[in-house]
Protein backbone atom coordinates (compact mmCIF):
# COMPACT_ATOMS: atom_id res chain seq x y z
CA UNK A 1 0.00 0.00 0.00
CA UNK A 2 1.59 3.28 -1.02
CA UNK A 3 2.28 5.88 1.54
CA UNK A 4 2.71 9.61 1.77
CA UNK A 5 5.84 10.95 3.28
CA UNK A 6 6.69 14.02 4.52
CA UNK A 7 9.90 15.03 5.57
CA UNK A 8 11.11 18.69 6.81
CA UNK A 9 14.26 20.43 7.60
CA UNK A 10 15.58 23.99 8.28
CA UNK A 11 18.43 24.65 5.39
CA UNK A 12 21.05 27.75 5.33
CA UNK A 13 21.04 27.32 0.91
CA UNK A 14 17.75 27.02 -0.55
CA UNK A 15 18.56 26.84 -4.03
CA UNK A 16 21.27 24.59 -3.22
CA UNK A 17 18.70 22.41 -1.54
CA UNK A 18 16.48 22.60 -4.98
CA UNK A 19 19.12 21.60 -7.03
CA UNK A 20 20.44 18.87 -5.63
CA UNK A 21 16.36 17.92 -5.40
CA UNK A 22 16.03 18.50 -8.90
CA UNK A 23 19.01 16.18 -9.70
CA UNK A 24 17.75 13.11 -7.15
CA UNK A 25 14.20 13.41 -8.43
CA UNK A 26 14.63 11.53 -11.25
CA UNK A 27 16.71 8.36 -9.44
CA UNK A 28 13.80 8.36 -6.58
CA UNK A 29 11.27 6.58 -9.04
CA UNK A 30 13.52 3.70 -9.51
CA UNK A 31 12.84 2.87 -5.64
CA UNK A 32 8.81 3.11 -6.36
CA UNK A 33 8.16 7.05 -5.45
CA UNK A 34 5.20 7.98 -7.70
CA UNK A 35 4.57 12.12 -7.10
CA UNK A 36 7.33 14.77 -5.61
CA UNK A 37 7.34 18.27 -4.53
CA UNK A 38 9.54 20.09 -2.38
CA UNK A 39 7.97 23.37 -0.57
CA UNK A 40 8.99 26.23 1.59
CA UNK A 41 7.28 27.12 4.53
CA UNK A 42 5.38 30.83 3.79
CA UNK A 43 6.63 31.57 7.11
CA UNK A 44 10.31 31.27 6.97
CA UNK A 45 11.37 30.37 3.29
CA UNK A 46 14.71 27.80 4.67
CA UNK A 47 12.14 25.58 6.44
CA UNK A 48 11.54 23.26 3.89
CA UNK A 49 9.19 19.90 3.13
CA UNK A 50 8.94 17.39 0.97
CA UNK A 51 5.91 15.87 0.13
CA UNK A 52 6.64 11.87 -1.52
CA UNK A 53 4.29 9.43 -2.75
CA UNK A 54 6.05 5.79 -2.26
CA UNK A 55 5.06 2.54 -3.08
CA UNK A 56 5.68 1.77 0.14
CA UNK A 57 7.45 2.75 3.78
CA UNK A 58 10.18 0.48 2.95
CA UNK A 59 10.64 1.08 -0.73
CA UNK A 60 11.64 4.84 1.14
CA UNK A 61 14.03 3.31 3.12
CA UNK A 62 15.68 1.52 0.70
CA UNK A 63 16.40 4.51 -0.69
CA UNK A 64 17.18 6.56 2.44
CA UNK A 65 19.54 3.82 3.25
CA UNK A 66 21.22 3.67 -0.28
CA UNK A 67 21.41 7.33 -1.05
CA UNK A 68 20.72 9.71 1.42
CA UNK A 69 24.45 10.06 2.65
CA UNK A 70 25.31 11.86 -0.95
CA UNK A 71 22.05 13.22 -1.09
CA UNK A 72 22.43 15.23 2.26
CA UNK A 73 26.32 15.91 1.03
CA UNK A 74 24.64 17.58 -2.08
CA UNK A 75 22.10 19.68 -0.67
CA UNK A 76 23.96 20.90 2.22
CA UNK A 77 21.79 18.70 4.57
CA UNK A 78 24.80 16.85 6.45
CA UNK A 79 24.11 16.70 10.36
CA UNK A 80 21.08 18.68 10.42
CA UNK A 81 17.85 17.15 12.05
CA UNK A 82 14.96 16.11 9.66
CA UNK A 83 11.57 15.40 10.92
CA UNK A 84 9.82 12.77 9.06
CA UNK A 85 6.07 11.73 9.05
CA UNK A 86 4.60 9.13 7.02
CA UNK A 87 1.14 8.98 6.45
CA UNK A 88 -1.30 6.61 5.04
CA UNK A 89 -4.86 7.20 3.22
CA UNK A 90 -7.69 6.61 5.02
Amino acid sequence: MSVLVQMRVRVDDVERFKTAYATWEPRLSEYGAKSLGVFSAENDPNEVTLLEEWDSHDRMHEASEKHGDEFNAEAGTEGLEWETRIWHKI
